[in-house]
């Protein structure tokens, strides 16, 4: 049987459960600029940082190349490097998990824009994972790492097009 090959960009910190996850189960390449601080024999750190656009996609091309192509990837990638997510999404055929901020959920600022470009890629399922916030009583406040592991690979069960892990509403409430 086939272990399949995992990307997961950015799974040093908290997303680093789901690496671990991951690897017991497939092979994962996790491009980070420290991946060595999660480490396990299925485990494949590459280090690259996804803002350098031909460095992330030679990491990227070498993975494929030694392991085969990502069948999942999870990416957790900041808005400093706009052209990233879609650069590791070419590399993936099947899902692309696309980890953002609570921002994305902004009712103010929507961009649909985001989804058509990557449900344009052949072979490519894309889904949201919105990053919220937690309502305790008349407070919030911020998702722990825990929290957020859980919520991704709650995600990548469930295979919907979008999920929420905490809340986003009501917005004000943000911490």
């Amino acid at each position: 049987m086939e272990r399949g090959h995992a990307l997961v960009v950015g799974g040093t910190g908290m997303l680093r459960a789901v690496v671990l996850a991951l690897a017991r189960d497939r092979e994962v390449t996790l491009v980070a600029r420290r991946p060595g601080i999660v480490a396990a024999a299925s485990i494949h750190p590459a280090a690259a940082d996804y803002g350098d656009p031909a460095a992330f996609a030679a990491a990227l091309d070498g993975a494929v190349a030694a392991r085969g192509p990502f069948d999942l990837a999870v990416a957790w990638i900041h808005s400093s490097a706009p052209d990233a997510p879609l650069a590791a999404a070419r590399r993936v055929r099947g899902r692309f998990l696309h980890v953002l901020g609570s921002a994305a959920a902004d009712p103010s600022r929507p961009d649909p824009g985001r989804r058509a470009a990557f449900e344009a890629l052949p072979g490519l399922s894309y889904r949201e994972v919105i990053l919220g916030f937690v309502r305790e009583g008349d407070r919030s406040r911020w998702l722990t790492d825990a929290e957020i592991a859980a919520g991704v690979l709650g995600a990548i069960a469930a295979d919907r097009p979008r999920t929420v892990v905490g809340v986003v509403e009501p917005w004000s409430a943000r911490p």
